[in-house]
């Protein structure tokens, strides 16, 4: 069995050992100081903070994932749901779930191959979608948090900015949130301009109102020795020059290594010796693995932001107003870049910083440059 997982949340013998960020965090959830966690997509933001909760003795956790929630009533119900996962995770039978919280009209589903229920809610009429709509449900988790410790995880946190009245849904959760001090609290962001914007604001609710952990990509050699393990499981050996190889490819992006070692695993077989020559093959996996969901990106841009994105791929984002750039990219005016810039920001597809735009997927830089042929 494939030993590399990538696009889901990893736990024990799954989770590369990251002691320091582990230690951070678990200080955090036992001084009930709530946290703000930056770092890239695919990083393992969400896998350390999922560790660190699993290790912090008798405190529960709820998960919600603020990506996609257009609406102050859509966002509400997610927390109403992971609320009622977790009650059931802690040990409530579903009848006791369901009969207990009848209010939220809870629908269980059953999954066929774990067996692990997933719940729906139907708040109804009453619940109308605006800020106003959140403090009901964060009155819940205060409750919750007075009975037993509470680790509650607003992942992508930063997509709040998205919704109706942003401003007005900040100053709701702030004001609720600062009432819970037996409730802790971990906002995860992946956009850091606008997790900045969020917690370093003065004119924000939540300026300076949590402390600040970043995810870096973990250290090659101390990730090196795990993928070995790994592939070592399998019968295969990595020559160091292979697994530099696909270091650089990677960017050393913690899911993105996962996926390539993935992939080198699926074009080998035991008793191989993977060398630096294997590396380009299963990279050139990928890019057709991930057509499909590439191309809906790219169908939602407007042709400006293609062409910027293209540029990005064929000659970096160190300087992307100079000459150099604007002949890349066919882009006759600097302003023209720079909002569509802002806009990819803005979609997650890239991020800034100290050298320049970089793409949040190195795979995505691949595949936009495997189409010019």
């Amino acid at each position: 069995m494939n030993p590399f997982h990538h696009g889901v949340t990893v736990s024990g013998e799954d989770f590369c050992p990251r002691p320091e960020l582990i230690a951070a965090l678990r200080g955090h959830i036992e001084s009930r100081q709530n946290c703000v966690v930056r770092g890239i997509r695919r990083v393992g933001k969400t896998s350390a903070v999922l560790e660190a909760i699993r290790g912090a003795g008798k405190a529960g956790h709820i998960y919600v994932n603020c990506w996609g929630k257009l609406g102050f009533r859509e966002l509400t119900t997610a927390i109403y749901e992971a609320f009622l996962t977790y009650q059931r995770r802690r040990g409530l039978s579903l009848e006791k779930v369901i009969r207990a919280f009848a209010h939220l009209r809870p629908q269980a589903t059953i999954d066929p191959y774990s067996g692990t229920p997933s719940f729906s809610v139907d708040l109804g009429s009453g619940v109308l979608d605006s800020p106003k709509s959140l403090e009901h449900v964060f009155d819940t988790l205060a409750e919750e948090g007075e009975v037993r410790p509470l680790v509650v995880v607003l992942d992508e946190f930063q997509a709040l900015l998205g919704l109706p009245e942003p401003d007005a849904a900040f100053a709701t959760l702030r004001g609720a949130i600062q009432l819970q001090p037996r409730v802790t609290y971990f906002f995860l962001g992946s956009l850091r301009h606008q997790v900045d914007d969020i917690f370093n604001n003065p004119d924000r609710p939540f300026f300076k109102s949590a402390a600040s952990v970043v995810v870096e990509p973990i250290a090659r050699e101390a990730y090196a020795t795990y993928l070995r393990r790994k592939f070592a499981s399998g019968e295969r050996t990595i020559e160091s020059e292979a697994m530099a190889a696909v270091f650089d490819a990677a960017c050393d992006i913690t899911g993105d290594v996962q996926q390539l070692c993935s992939e080198l695993w699926n074009c080998t077989d035991p008793g191989d010796v993977i060398d630096v020559g294997t590396v380009p093959r299963a990279l050139g996996r990928i890019p057709h693995a991930e057509h499909e969901s590439n191309s809906r990106i790219i169908d939602l841009l407007s042709p400006g932001q293609v062409r910027v994105l293209v540029g990005l791929a064929r000659v970096g984002g160190g300087r992307p107003t100079s000459k150099g750039f604007l002949a890349a990219s066919g882009i006759a005016q600097p302003s023209s870049v720079t909002r569509a810039l802002n806009r990819l920001l803005d979609r997650g597809l890239i991020y800034r910083d100290a050298d320049g735009y970089e793409f949040f997927s190195p795979f995505f830089r691949t595949w936009l440059l495997a189409q010019e042929g």
